[in-house]
């Protein structure tokens, strides 16, 4: 009987998030006029501003250990940064990078960023 209800709560608790449909841990940001201001780079951002980071997408939380979004294209994924960035109140997102989901080079992408803000 010990048995049954070490497997029936667990259980119980992963059919809880399924129907859920984990709409609680989607924390992405609706499409904002201001995220056209908002600039996006690999590396740095160009000139010596300096800045101070704000926080780091979709690596640095606990959610992303459960889930992360996916964007059909490089521009879908950085459209979506620069929303996160106008959101948490940043100027600028760096170290910028997409990723395949799969080796199958048509898969969706991953894609993170940290958001910045310049300090002058």
């Amino acid at each position: 009987m010990n048995r049954v209800r070490a497997l029936f709560y667990p259980l119980l608790a992963l059919m809880v998030l399924g129907l859920s449909g984990c709409s609680f841990l989607d924390t992405r940001a609706g499409p904002s006029p201001e995220a056209e201001k908002i600039g996006v780079f690999e590396a740095y951002p160009p000139g010596s501003r300096g800045y101070s980071v704000v926080q780091r997408l979709w690596v640095g939380p606990w959610r992303s250990a459960i889930s992360v979004p996916k964007y059909a294209s490089v521009e879908a994924g950085a459209a979506d940064l620069r929303n996160q960035a106008v959101a948490l109140g940043g100027d600028a997102v760096v170290n910028f990078g997409c990723y395949h989901a799969d080796v199958n080079p048509g898969s969706a992408y991953y894609c993170n960023g940290t958001v910045i803000r310049f300090t002058q």
